[in-house]
Parts: C-alpha cells; sequence; structure tokens
C-alpha cells in the first residue's frame, strides 16, 4: 500500500505538460517466443525464427496521461526449414497406415515460407512528458489478429510412390500487445520513437498429406494449435497533430 502511494506521489510532482496527439511508422525486429519458437513437435511447435514487423501508430490524449492507443501492424518470421522437414518426414514414416520408408535416393521438393501475421488493436495508452522533449509511454491494446503459417509445399517421390503435404491458411482471432516505449522530440512536429512490445496471438491450422500409388491408406492429419508470441523491438518516427 505504500508502495502504491508512493507512486501516485511520483506521477503528482512531475511537471504537467500538454500531451500531443501523434501517428507513428515504425520498423523492426520480431524474436518469437516460447512455443512460438520451439522444435520437435509439429502439433505444439511454430519452428520460427527472428523476422521483421511494421507498425501504424496513433495516440489521442483527451486528457493529460490517458489516452487511447490504435495500432495497424504487420510481422513475418522465417520457418526454419531444415528442422520442419525432419519432423515431416519421421512424422510420414511412424504415421501413415500401411509401412512407408523413405529411400535415400527419394526426390524431395520443399519450400517452407514464412509465418505471417496482421493485427488491428485498440486500447488504453498511457504517457509521462518527462521533459518538454521527452516522453514514456505505455500501452495494453487487443483486437483481431489474421495469422497465416508457412506454406508447407512438400513433395516426395521415389519408385512408384508420391506423397504431397499441403497446410491450411489464414486464421482469424483474438490478439493482445503489451509495451513500452519513448518518444524523443526532433522538434515541434516530428519525434523519435522506439518501442519494446510483447505480441500474442493463437494459431490454429492443419497438416495434411495426399498419397498416391503404392499407398495403401491416408497419413492422418495434425492439428496443430499454439500460441503465436513475440518480442517486437522496433524504432520509427511520430507526428503531432
Amino acid at each position: 500500500m505504500k508502495r502504491i502511494f508512493w507512486i501516485l506521489i511520483l506521477f503528482t510532482s512531475l511537471p504537467v505538460f500538454a500531451q500531443q496527439n501523434f501517428a507513428s511508422i515504425s520498423f523492426g525486429a520480431s524474436i518469437p517466443l516460447a512455443d512460438y519458437a520451439a522444435t520437435g513437435d509439429l502439433a505444439t511447435s511454430g519452428y520460427a525464427s527472428t523476422g521483421g514487423a511494421i507498425k501504424f501508430d496513433v495516440g489521442y490524449y483527451p486528457g493529460s496521461y490517458f489516452g487511447i492507443g490504435g495500432s495497424f501492424s504487420f510481422g513475418s518470421n522465417y520457418a526454419i526449414r531444415d528442422s520442419l522437414l525432419k519432423d515431416m518426414l519421421i512424422y510420414i514414416e511412424e504415421n501413415a497406415s500401411s509401412i512407408i520408408d523413405i529411400p535415400d535416393y527419394a526426390e524431395i521438393l520443399y519450400g517452407s515460407g514464412f509465418w505471417n501475421y496482421i493485427n488491428i488493436f485498440l486500447g488504453p495508452q498511457f504517457s509521462i512528458r518527462v521533459t518538454q522533449k521527452f516522453y514514456f509511454d505505455f500501452r495494453a491494446l487487443a483486437g483481431l489478429s489474421i495469422v497465416r503459417p508457412p506454406d508447407q509445399e512438400l513433395g516426395i517421390t521415389y519408385d512408384e510412390t508420391e506423397i504431397f503435404s499441403q497446410v491450411d491458411n489464414n486464421k482469424a482471432s483474438f490478439g493482445l500487445t503489451a509495451g513500452t516505449g519513448i518518444r524523443y522530440d526532433l522538434n515541434s512536429n516530428i519525434a523519435l520513437k522506439l518501442g519494446v512490445d510483447y505480441y500474442q496471438a493463437r494459431a490454429k491450422f492443419e497438416y495434411a498429406w495426399d498419397l498416391f500409388k503404392d499407398v495403401a491408406q491416408d497419413i492422418p492429419p495434425i492439428e496443430s494449435n499454439f500460441l503465436v508470441q513475440t518480442l517486437e523491438l522496433s524504432v520509427g518516427l511520430a507526428y503531432y497533430f
């Protein structure tokens, strides 16, 4: 209780400068976390590596500290191709109804693609203007997130056996982001903006296989379900209006 009291005293003792509404564009890195970065299980792992993100943010402040934040963002992460291919081949051999033993001379064509996600978020934003040129920003936003897993274009051909894979794409889900950042005014209209944000949404999709010729029965599909979680580090410019 005492700690909360002193925090309130600190905020109220800061000089109160009028907040400025802003719109910004930022670019940076998207670093996968937890299951999204894991490998080894096609049902619960994302096989994602570091990629990039673009953010279009807006902050509107009807008062001195509290305001409304909005964000339209796009992120992309590379898929760890070698690990994905290895686990897909193991799954095919271990789970096919008929015996499948993929020989070393089999022709394997594989393209893994990228993870992509698009977000439209809205929520509260809190800012402290410490000096005439320096701001601390905090926000917690939520909304619509469209997640697209990598295209798993796998083709295996040997003897008289052909195996092909496919993944269903583009799933909408509830997403959220929370983070902090700073703004430093370069002039009366433009500010340098740095940000650190946590992002989360749920990915649900299916690995499926088509088999032709020498295979008696289908390979059971995999229902993949896990959280897409990233840490996003960004730098950009904010325009005051």
